[in-house]
């Protein structure tokens, strides 16, 4: 094992880099058109094109990876990346920042798409699960750590977007130096479920869904939040850091609790708590300490982040493993990408509308939602037992990770159908 994590070391470095540089750039680009007084709906607007690319780069950022190879498109996608947020920088116009956007999020979830197909290359069903665990924990803490490099400089200047630049430009140097041999063959289309997922599974469908709205809004929108409570640039970082890292914390006793009493029940719990959370944040935020504030947005992120993994849990249970399960976890990271693609938008409208409290006001909406759903619903479906297993919601390539997708001889190809995102982004799911 070690040999192997040796392999795939720089690899991760880069994934840690490139992660580190897109979890400062989501803070700072909220900042930075709140500095310069947009209107909250076109803000949305601008910080949803993100998630828009990812959508766009899962559907067609395999072809770059076919015509050029792993390392160079990886070299490519970062190259887009840098160029894209340096122009950030330098020019502050909504139209073109849209563009920029686009441009990001498109040549993120092709990085994504190198990154996952090369590990799933690497690794063997026998070390796939603590491989896949291993990239969690990086992306998780890359992402949580970017927040406090806001008190590197100014979000009014152009250092901040220099320094993004900077490591988008850096996370090449790894992959560049690594003598790992690369995939022999690009990720092949596997096509969705779609129209099964929503018949078979519509919890799970709408619960994907509604954690998309809400993880697109709160990751591009909580730093407006917290500078109309007054908080300064370090108490955004930290406030956005205790969010990202207190998603870590639930997710295995929230995974263990579904194995035992069903995965409805927790969806129930997680959106109620969800909701209830989100209410009083947006409540009573301005009016209690920071610490007391700092513990409920980590709670929050704790019961929010988890939303994602039982959706996709209750649906594995339900169709089972293999290609069905392939074809279905392509389907759940399509809706999840379309909903955080929208949520920066409605979030949006929700901020113009009731002011900084609507974000939460509207988070709590979509929790109270997810919770009438799953008590409607009755019980569970017949489970199909399989063991504990994070689920990323990046591309579909990260699937053939998981070893469930190799049992019975039934390995599938990977695929480059779907997307998350967050950059930051990620979450994890149980069996």
């Amino acid at each position: 094992m070690r040999r192997f994590l040796v392999s795939i070391l720089a690899l991760l470095a880069s994934t840690a880099i490139l992660l580190l540089g897109a979890g400062l750039m989501g803070s700072l680009l909220s900042i930075r058109l709140s500095f310069e007084a947009v209107d909250p709906q076109i803000k949305g607007l601008i910080l949803s094109a993100y998630y828009i690319g990812l959508v766009v780069g899962s559907q067609l950022a395999g072809g770059v990876i076919r015509r050029a190879g792993h390392i160079r498109a990886f070299a490519i996608f970062a190259a887009l990346c840098t160029a894209a947020i340096l122009l950030q920088g330098l020019y502050v116009v909504p139209a073109g920042w849209f563009v920029l956007r686009l441009s990001i999020g498109f040549s993120i979830a092709g990085i994504y798409m190198v990154v996952e197909s090369w590990l799933n290359e690497r690794a063997d069903p026998a070390s796939r699960g603590r491989v896949f665990s291993l990239y969690q924990i990086i992306s998780y803490v890359a992402l949580g750590a970017g927040q406090f490099l806001l008190h590197l400089g100014d979000p009014a200047s152009a250092e901040l977007f220099m320094i993004v630049g900077l490591l988008f430009a850096l996370c090449l140097v790894p992959v560049a130096l690594s003598r790992a041999s690369t995939p022999p063959e690009p990720a092949l289309h596997v096509p969705m479920a779609l129209r099964q997922t929503l018949t078979a599974t519509p919890l799970a469908a709408w619960t994907c869904l509604s954690s998309g709205l809400s993880s697109g809004a709160v990751f591009t929108l909580t730093p407006v939040f917290a500078l109309r409570l007054g908080l300064d640039v370090g108490g955004v970082a930290t406030l956005m850091a205790s969010l990202i890292l207190g998603g870590v914390a639930l997710q295995w006793p929230i995974g263990q609790l579904s194995d035992r009493f069903g995965r409805r029940p927790l969806i129930l719990l997680v959106g109620a708590a969800s909701a209830v959370l989100a209410a009083a944040i947006a409540g009573f935020g301005a009016q209690v300490p920071m610490a007391v504030l700092l513990v409920a947005m980590v709670v929050f992120g704790g019961f929010s982040f988890t939303h994602y993994p039982l959706a996709a849990s209750q649906a594995n249970d339900t169709v089972g493993a293999g290609s069905d399960y392939v074809a279905v976890a392509a389907a759940l990271l399509f809706l999840w990408g379309v909903g955080a693609a929208l949520g920066p938008v409605a979030g949006g409208w929700a901020i113009a509308w009731l002011g900084g409290s609507g974000l939460f006001y509207y988070i709590a909406t979509l929790g109270l939602v997810t919770a009438l759903a799953a008590w409607g619903q009755g019980r569970d479906p017949a489970p199909v037992y399989q063991p504990y297993r994070t689920m990323s919601r990046t591309t579909a390539v990260i699937i053939d990770l998981d070893p469930r997708a190799h049992e019975n001889g039934a390995a599938s190809p990977a695929s480059d159908e779907t997307t998350e995102g967050n950059g930051s982004a990620t979450s994890s799911s149980s069996r």
